[in-house]
């Protein structure tokens, strides 16, 4: 008996909470992945508006508008169908390298490849090419974006002391939000100021500025120090294959972590850029005015996100996850019928509690994920669930420009995303209590043929 349990302590090995965190590389590391994640998601975001408002035209056959619609939705689907292989890639070496050179490698990536589709030429110039050569680059944006978000999230959330993890994990969704609004005020600039040439080359300059984002970006990522969290796991519990261990041993978290994500990014991409679109095809509203809506409700959302920020460490964390949940699932169901009012006031204020929705839960996104897989598995468990549910989300516009053609009617997308708001509330209501984790539980060595404890 005392050697069975002998065998049963060796073989677990507790990964302990981080020692000795840095206030001030936690807070250089919380600006980092604020800015960091703001420049991807700028080039990430913008790629989508264009596809909704110049793509069609500009890099597909002219003949069909239906057809070239949905060729340049299904270009910005193809981004999100590869995020959750640059997740497993970027998890891989995240998870045995370190998060900074995948986070920088993945920085990189991401910009030179929007500044490219800058000078892209078009349909009419190269023919088929262009829309070949716009998926290509479209693909490799996907890679980038599925490295991007989930090592951001880690490095800020591991180098948070007690009880700012909540806090600390929330960057990412300050970065994505400031992203798309970046995007979104550059376009609204750029449409403006000459909005004849808009949908020829006048679009191209918002892709031609990601090359300042970059050079602006590498400055501050260059400077973040590794996590102490990887640097442990390093020492005690490298995997070799790190996708293969989470797979085997924490499948139930991947699951968890992927209906988690879901409702906000198909809520969020179904706001923008999928709306604007549909709200200028089928009620004939003007673009200029739904952009600048769309920047209102990002304004109005990153406030959301600073006010329920402070929360997520609380005793009532769980409280507050549950609650957002449900505030999320009433606006899912409401936003679209809003919008079709036609309204100005009414589409305002859609737009503002569409974006509060969201921005409530995806600053939960970090911390949420974080704790539930061990660091020796946690870039590729962070970054496949995040971004397996964001290739899930990048096909709902898709689905839905084809069952509106079919029915007529928005009401099978609301149908949709209620569903899926509904299938995160087991999440939320299994949330620990706030400051633990899964780092702070036994989890089995793989190497030792044992069952890790999935939490």
């Amino acid at each position: 008996m005392a050697d069975a349990e002998h065998a049963t302590t060796a073989a677990v090995s507790v990964a302990p909470r981080p020692q000795g965190v840095d206030p001030k590389a936690a807070r250089r590391t919380f600006a980092s992945s604020v800015v960091g994640t703001t420049i991807e998601f700028y080039d990430f975001t913008l790629f989508g508006l264009a596809s909704v408002l110049v793509f069609a035209p500009q890099f597909f056959p002219p003949e069909n508008a239906l057809a070239a619609q949905l060729g340049a939705l299904a270009t910005f689907a193809v981004g999100f169908m590869v995020r959750p292989i640059g997740g497993v890639i970027a998890g891989h070496w995240g998870d045995r390298v370190g998060r900074k050179p995948v986070l920088i490698t993945s920085f990189l990536t991401m910009g030179l490849v929007t500044f490219a589709i800058a000078f892209l030429p078009t349909y009419e110039t190269i023919g088929v090419a262009a829309p070949i050569i716009l998926v290509v680059l479209r693909v490799l944006q996907g890679l980038a974006a599925g490295a991007e978000w989930g090592g951001a999230a880690l490095m800020a959330v591991e180098h948070a002391g007690t009880g700012k993890r909540g806090l600390y994990g929330s960057a990412p969704s300050f970065g994505t939000t400031l992203g798309s609004l970046l995007s979104t005020s550059v376009m609204v600039i750029v449409s403006r100021a000459n909005p004849e040439a808009f949908a020829t080359f006048g679009w191209r300059i918002a892709f031609g500025l990601s090359a300042i984002l970059v050079v602006i970006g590498l400055f501050i990522r260059r400077r973040v120090s590794e996590t102490p969290a990887f640097e442990q796991a390093v020492k005690s519990q490298r995997q070799r294959v790190p996708f293969l261990a989470l797979l085997r041993y924490h499948p139930l978290a991947l699951l968890r972590g992927l209906s988690w994500i879901l409702i906000s990014a198909a809520l969020g991409y179904s706001i923008s850029p999928y709306s604007v679109g549909w709200a200028v095809e089928h009620h004939g509203l003007n673009r200029d005015f739904l952009l600048i809506t769309t920047m209102v409700g990002l304004v109005f959302m990153l406030v959301c996100q600073t006010a329920a920020s402070r929360l997520l460490d609380g005793a009532r964390r769980r409280t507050v996850l549950i609650a957002s949940l449900a505030f999320t699932t009433v606006v899912a169901a409401l936003f679209f019928p809003l919008v079709a009012t036609g309204a100005p006031v009414v589409i305002v204020v859609a737009y503002c509690l569409g974006y509060a929705g969201v921005g409530i839960l995806q600053v939960a996104n970090g911390s949420v994920l974080a704790d539930e897989f061990p660091a020796n598995v946690a870039y590729t468990g962070v970054s496949l669930s995040y971004n397996f549910a964001y290739a899930l989300a990048g096909l709902l516009p898709l689905i839905s420009v084809s069952l509106i053609a079919a029915t007529g009617s928005i009401a099978g997308h609301v149908v949709i995303l209620v569903a899926i708001a509904l299938l995160a509330f087991p999440v939320a209501l299994r949330t620990p209590r706030a400051g633990a984790s899964v780092s702070e539980r036994p989890v089995l060595k793989p190497e030792l043929g044992q069952m890790a404890t999935d939490k």
